[in-house]
């Protein structure tokens, strides 16, 4: 149908399709490359969408506004912890593997997608 989300994982940016047309961009912070939590490339599709959850892992446990997954543990979300959004941020203080995003971001992110939407990660 023409609606899926790129995330482009060299530029770190996410775009968004709706119709097959480019609807909103932005800048991303994604699987940390120093401690080997890269994100993984793949075609997926959003099963979940939450709101004010806390993402938890074994060495932390992150509240967030907007959660959603697509490849198990690995999905969008705000991260308001991150200093800035883009660049060569994910090569030294990127995630565990999700997609931090700006706070607006993952608003609009939330209020366009439904589940079972197309995910495309690449390099």
């Amino acid at each position: 149908g023409g609606n899926y989300v790129e995330v482009d994982l060299t530029n770190q940016k996410l775009y968004l399709y709706k119709n097959s047309e480019l609807i909103m961009s932005s800048n991303i912070v994604s699987g940390s490359v120093s401690q080997t939590h890269m994100t993984p490339t793949g075609v997926y599709q959003v099963y979940s969408m939450e709101k004010n959850t806390v993402l938890r892992g074994a060495d932390y446990a992150s509240p967030v506004s907007f959660w959603m997954p697509f490849n198990g543990g690995i999905g969008f979300h705000d991260a308001t912890w991150q200093a800035y959004f883009g660049g060569d941020r994910y090569t030294y203080a990127g995630s565990h593997g999700c997609i931090n995003m700006p706070l607006d971001a993952a608003a609009t992110l939330y209020s366009i997608i439904d589940t079972n939407v197309p995910i495309v990660c690449f390099y």
